[in-house]
C-alpha cells in the first residue's frame, strides 16, 4: 500500500511547493523529514534557505506571500455520547449509569503563523481558541534562531515553547485528540476521566498550582505540555544519529509570568537507527526536573514541593506502520509530613499508539493508556484504557473520523473517576488549509 500524491497544505506546503506527503506520514504525524524540517527552523533540511525562498525583495526588507505563513485548522466533535457511572448525582444513587449523547460542534479552532524572517532565524505563533473549555489565547509563539556554530550544531528556540516536540512520542502529534475530563465545579474532583495519553498526564489527584488551583490529572504537563514560556538549545553535533536537548522554562502552569525566582530544567537525547523511505526508528529519554513548581495541601495551608519527570520513548515506522510508545515516572519532592500519610508521591504511566493505513485514504489508530496515579489517596486509582480510531480523508487536508475509547478496567460504583467511564463514541472532522 502506498499514500497517494496530495495537494500542498498548509502554509509550509504551499512555500516550498510541496505535497503534504513530504513531511507528514498522516496529519499532523510528521515523518523523518518534516522532524528534520522543524528542527532546522522552517527550512529544508540541510538548508539555510530562510531568507531567499518564497520571499519577495523590497530593498532591505523580504516578504512572504501571506498564505506561505499563515494556516488555519478546525477540528472536534460533531457527535459525542458517553457512558459511565455517575459521582453523587442530585436525586439519583450513586453509581448509577448514565448513558449521555450530545451534537455540537468542532470545537477547536487554532489560527497559526509561521515562517522564516532571515537567513536561519524562524518564528512560530499558534492562537487558539476552544470551545469546550471556553478559553482562547496563544497556545505557542517562539522565534528560532539555527545552526549556531555550523550546520544543525546548535538550534535555539525562545519563547513559549513544546519540549517534546522532538521527541520519539510528541505530545502534540497524536491522532487521536485531547477530550478533556468532567469536573465538580465547587470542589474541582474529577467527575469523569479524561481522554489524553496518560504517559504525557499529570497523574496526581490533590496537586495544585502554584496559585493554589488543583491540577487536573489529565492535564499535559511538566515536559509534555502543551507549552511552557522557556528557552531551549537542541542539536545534531555528530550527524543525523544523534540528537540532544537541553532547556529551562518558568514553570509548570506558569504560562508567561513566573511566580517564583526558581526554574525548572529539562534534558534529552534521542538515537535515530534508520532514515530510509521504508523504514525509521529512534530512541529518546529525558529528565525534567522542577523547582518549586507544584503545591500539597498541609491541611492548613499550601506549600511548594518539587515535581520531576524521567521517561523513555521510541518511534519505529516501517511502509505503512507508525508504532510509537512513551514510559514516564514522576516523583514529588519535598511533601510536608504532615500530608505524607494521605499522599502518594510517585505516579506513572504507559502510552502506545499505532497508526497505519488501511487504504490509501484511509488511518486506523489504535492507542493503549496506562496509569499508575498519585496523590491524594483518597482518590488516586489506577486505569487502562483502549481506543480505535478510523480516519478517512476526502482530500490530504480534509478529514472525517468516528472514535470509540473503552475502559479495560471494570467500574467501581462510580467512586473512582478513572474507572466510571464505560465508553466513549465520538465522531468528528479534521480540516486544515
Amino acid at each position: 500500500m502506498s499514500v497517494p500524491t496530495a495537494d500542498a497544505i498548509p502554509a509550509f506546503a504551499r512555500k516550498y511547493t510541496l505535497n503534504c506527503t513530504a513531511c507528514h506520514t498522516a496529519p499532523p504525524q510528521l515523518n523523518t523529514f518534516g522532524e528534520r524540517f522543524l528542527e532546522n527552523g522552517y527550512q529544508l533540511p540541510g538548508t539555510e534557505d530562510g531568507g531567499i525562498t518564497g520571499k519577495k525583495n523590497l530593498g532591505d526588507l523580504s516578504l512572504d506571500d501571506f498564505a506561505n505563513y499563515t494556516g488555519v485548522r478546525l477540528r472536534g466533535n460533531a457527535f459525542r455520547t458517553y457512558s459511565f457511572k455517575r459521582q453523587n448525582p442530585p436525586g439519583a444513587e450513586s453509581g448509577s449509569v448514565q448513558n449521555k449523547s450530545e451534537l455540537g460542534f468542532p470545537e477547536v479552532f487554532s489560527l497559526f503563523t509561521a515562517g522564516t524572517l532571515a537567513k536561519n532565524i524562524g518564528f512560530f505563533v499558534e492562537l487558539e481558541s476552544n470551545l469546550e473549555e471556553s478559553r482562547t489565547g496563544i497556545e505557542r509563539a517562539f522565534i528560532t534562531f539555527n545552526n549556531i556554530g555550523g550546520e544543525n550544531i546548535a538550534n535555539l528556540r525562545i519563547g513559549k515553547i513544546d519540549p517534546s516536540a522532538a521527541l520519539s512520542f510528541s505530545t502534540l502529534r497524536q491522532q487521536l485528540e485531547f477530550i478533556a475530563e468532567s469536573t465538580n465545579a465547587s470542589t474541582n474532583a474529577v467527575q469523569r476521566a479524561g481522554l489524553f495519553p496518560l504517559a504525557a498526564a499529570a497523574k496526581f489527584y490533590g496537586l495544585r498550582n502554584r496559585s493554589g488551583t488543583v491540577i487536573s490529572p489529565y492535564a499535559p504537563s511538566l515536559y509534555n505540555a502543551v507549552a511552557e514560556t522557556g528557552i531551549e538549545v537542541r542539536g545534531r553535533p555528530f550527524g543525523d544519529w544523534f540528537m540532544y536537548q537541553v532547556g529551562m522554562l518558568n514553570g509548570s502552569s506558569e504560562g508567561f509570568g513566573d511566580s517564583n525566582k526558581g526554574k525548572d530544567f529539562y534534558g534529552a537525547i534521542r538515537f535515530d537507527y534508520a532514515r530510509s523511505s521504508n523504514f525509521s526508528a529512534s530512541l529518546s529519554g529525558f529528565a525534567y526536573l522542577g523547582n518549586s513548581n507544584a503545591a500539597v495541601f498541609d491541611g492548613t495551608r499550601n506549600v511548594d514541593v518539587n515535581w520531576n519527570r524521567y521517561g523513555v520513548a521510541a518511534h519505529l515506522r516501517y511502509k505503512m506502520f507508525d508504532l510509537h510508545g512513551m514510559y514516564t515516572l514522576d516523583r514529588i519532592k519535598h511533601v510536608p509530613s504532615v500530608a505524607l500519610a494521605n499522599f502518594d508521591t510517585s505516579a506513572s504511566g504507559l502510552t502506545v499508539a499505532l497508526d497505519t493505513h488501511v487504504t490509501n485514504s484511509t488511518l486506523l489508530s489504535l492507542r493503549y493508556d496506562n496509569m499508575d496515579a498519585g496523590g491524594d489517596l483518597t482518590q488516586r486509582t489506577s486505569q487502562s484504557f483502549a481506543g480505535i480510531q478510523i480516519k478517512h480523508y476526502l482530500r490530504s487536508n480534509v478529514a472525517v473520523y468516528a472514535r470509540h475509547d473503552h475502559n479495560l478496567l471494570r467500574s467501581e460504583d462510580g467512586l473512582a473517576a478513572a474507572r466510571n467511564l464505560r465508553d466513549a463514541v465520538f465522531a468528528g472532522i479534521d480540516v486544515s488549509y
